[in-house]
């Protein structure tokens, strides 16, 4: 069965429904450390969560697997195992209601990243997560739901306090997860630290290092850009520059195919500020051909038919 229509058939009316808020203890750190505390809600809160968790899971009508350049649509989910991300860290936390992981008071739940929406049903457990807005405090709008924190419990609000956003950035499920909003899922999960891990082990990588005169130029193009990140993720991923047919048809073609890459007299890349951006296109298999129209198109991630 497809993750989407087993979220779809969770009974998140015959479920129970935890509130769960977090911070980062180390926002940029590799892997992430999270610091989670429960909230005690009122029934109609309760009813609230299950609505956004409901309207949210309805709204998806599709999903395709995840990878480092895949993008979806508003009605759309990637789909990843935990297991190739650190969604474990996050549910470790979120395990148990235990009392001293319970919210006391109002100052633990400000300035937090992100809140889980934690369903479970005969031992079943579907959760739904959301990053805050910056303040975490604003007007009651259409698409929010206020609440205030009193006497150890959120309630409705009717005035300015915490929102509660009507959307979900990821669900979690059976080891897997429904991603709604990509780049939301990977600053709670930090996949920036990820990329840029990758890129520190790949730098080294015998293979990698042997097709250039001299890496240096592209790490500096790199930096700490979180596109560029990705995309050499990607490129280790995909491994093409351990290819020696590949990498000989880049210095056959490439010309034709309108990449500006220079090369040196051994055939490796000799990369500048001026052509690194083309030979990132080139490493990814990004820049592709029609053989209908005969142009030549730059395309933003390609899956193999």
């Amino acid at each position: 069965m497809h993750l989407i229509q087993k979220i779809k058939d969770f009974d998140v009316e015959q479920s129970s429904v935890t509130l769960w808020t977090f911070k980062k203890q180390s926002p940029k750190g590799f892997p992430p450390k999270f610091n989670g505390h429960w909230v005690d809600t009122t029934d109609e809160m309760k009813g609230q969560l299950k609505n956004i968790v409901d309207q949210k899971r309805a709204n998806i009508t599709e999903q395709m697997d995840y990878s480092i350049l895949a993008q979806n649509n508003e009605v759309s989910a990637l789909t990843i195992t935990e297991a190739e991300t650190h969604a474990g860290i996050l549910k470790d936390q979120f395990s148990a209601e235990l009392p001293a992981r319970k919210v006391k008071n109002v100052k633990t739940l400000l300035n937090c990243s992100f809140y889980v929406i934690k369903l479970v049903h005969n031992d079943n457990v579907l959760y739904a997560v959301k990053k805050t807005d910056a303040t975490w405090r604003s007007k009651s709008v259409a698409g929010v739901v206020t609440a205030f924190f009193s006497d150890a419990q959120l309630d409705i609000a009717a005035d300015d306090s915490f929102r509660i956003l009507k959307s979900i950035d990821f669900f979690g499920l059976d080891g897997d997860l429904a991603v709604a909003n990509k780049a939301n899922f990977e600053s709670i999960l930090n996949y920036k630290a990820t990329h840029v891990q990758d890129y520190i082990e790949m730098s080294v990588e015998a293979a990698f290092v042997a097709i250039f005169g001299d890496l240096a130029p592209l790490t500096s193009f790199i930096g700490d850009n979180k596109i560029h990140l990705r995309r050499m993720s990607a490129i280790r991923q995909k491994g093409f520059y351990s290819d020696p047919i590949f990498m000989q048809n880049l210095r056959n073609h490439h010309t034709e195919y309108g990449l500006s890459i220079n090369f040196d007299a051994q055939g490796r890349i000799v990369p500048s500020e001026e052509t690194s951006r083309d030979i990132i296109a080139a490493l990814l298999d990004h820049r592709l051909s029609s053989a209908f129209s005969g142009n030549i198109y730059d395309v933003p991630d390609a899956t193999v038919v």
